[in-house]
């Protein structure tokens, strides 16, 4: 069993310039985990976004702080602390933080 806090992972910058995110990866396959990697995103001020992108694989989001909004190319979903959210794979997606505290959430993906 591995336990730890999620603050005591080191917080590393967006893979692309464009994502306005930071990304801990909480557990991933350096923790010897086969199938799934956990990660915790935060979007530090109001207006920042990760702006629409896809994967080809699913995400499983859950909102842990903040408020902010899920974005689609249909619009955008606001969302706040307790919401959860599926994306399927090839599904663009995007999220922005709309308040004055970070917007954090988990999300869990298939090991790449």
């Amino acid at each position: 069993m591995i336990t730890g806090h999620f603050a005591a992972v080191k917080e590393e910058p967006p893979h692309s310039p464009q994502m306005q995110a930071t990304i801990r990866w909480l557990i991933a396959a350096k923790e010897g985990a086969p199938h799934f990697a956990m990660r915790v995103i935060e979007i530090k001020r109001e207006g920042e976004k990760i702006p629409l992108h896809h994967h080809d694989y699913e995400h499983e989001v859950f909102i842990i702080e903040g408020q902010g909004n899920l974005l689609s190319p249909g619009g955008a979903q606001p969302v706040a602390y307790g919401y959860f959210a599926y994306i399927p794979a090839g599904e663009e997606h995007g999220f922005e933080n709309t308040g004055e505290e970070p917007f954090r959430f988990i999300c869990v993906i298939p090991k790449q």
